[in-house]
């Protein structure tokens, strides 16, 4: 039975550790780069990119720039990582998301962006019993030759937590947080492989054959709508 159209709440804005972490984002491991929104103000420039939709609620995930080009650059060789504003989107090495520069926003947009507001809808959080259990949570899509879900990974209570919004079935307020707990901050990359039960482990090159790869976003603080 389809539920009835809801009305878009005002987004939620989630600020990301850095610009790297954004061009993962956007660019690593996607089908097509996704766009990256800019947001100028008196006070900044704002670079975003939405991902996640919860309970009719958009989620931007953000950092923060002192310039705005027309592309966001990303490149990932033998595990050292790029991340570059551009003008010119002329390196083949490089994945280039466009830049989408926002002269206006709704009220409610800026209202959730510089207000800093708490959001009561939150997440029901589920801890996993270890890493392959999470990257198989990532990677199911794969089956429909869709990227993996990404995994977002903050600190608290001086431990730091990775995990992955999954939907368990086709509606978005089904959402789940399945989560590790980790004992430092991971890299940039889990890797994983049905063949390997021991294979499952974080890092930051992509080139081995055999592994599925799944980005790590760091956010800056803990995640907003997530609850332990």
């Amino acid at each position: 039975m389809s539920k009835p159209d809801k009305e878009t709440k005002p987004p939620c804005f989630v600020e990301l550790a850095g610009i790297k972490d954004l061009a993962r984002l956007a660019c690593a491991i996607e089908r097509a780069p996704l766009p990256v929104f800019a947001i100028e103000s008196e006070r900044e420039i704002v670079l975003s990119v939405q991902f996640d939709l919860f309970m009719g609620r958009p989620i931007f995930y953000y950092t923060k720039s002192k310039e705005r080009k027309a592309h966001l650059g990303y490149r990932n060789l033998y595990g050292t990582e790029e991340a570059l504003l551009t003008d010119s989107a002329n390196n083949p090495t490089f994945v280039y998301a466009p830049i989408i520069a926002i002269k206006k926003m709704p009220a409610p947009f800026e209202k959730a962006l510089y207000s800093g507001q708490e959001i009561k809808d939150k997440f029901l959080s589920m801890e996993v019993s270890d890493l392959p259990s999470l990257a198989k949570i990532s990677s199911y899509k794969m089956i429909f030759e869709e990227p993996p879900i990404p995994l977002y990974a903050f600190e608290t209570n001086k431990k730091w937590v990775a995990g992955a919004f999954a939907r368990i079935d086709d509606y978005e307020e089904a959402s789940l947080f399945f989560f590790v707990r980790l004992d430092a901050a991971p890299e940039s990359f889990l890797k994983y492989s049905m063949q390997k039960t021991d294979g499952t482990s974080f890092t930051n090159k992509i080139e081995e054959h055999g592994y599925a790869f799944i980005k790590v976003i760091k956010l800056a603080n803990k995640h907003p709508m997530v609850d332990l």
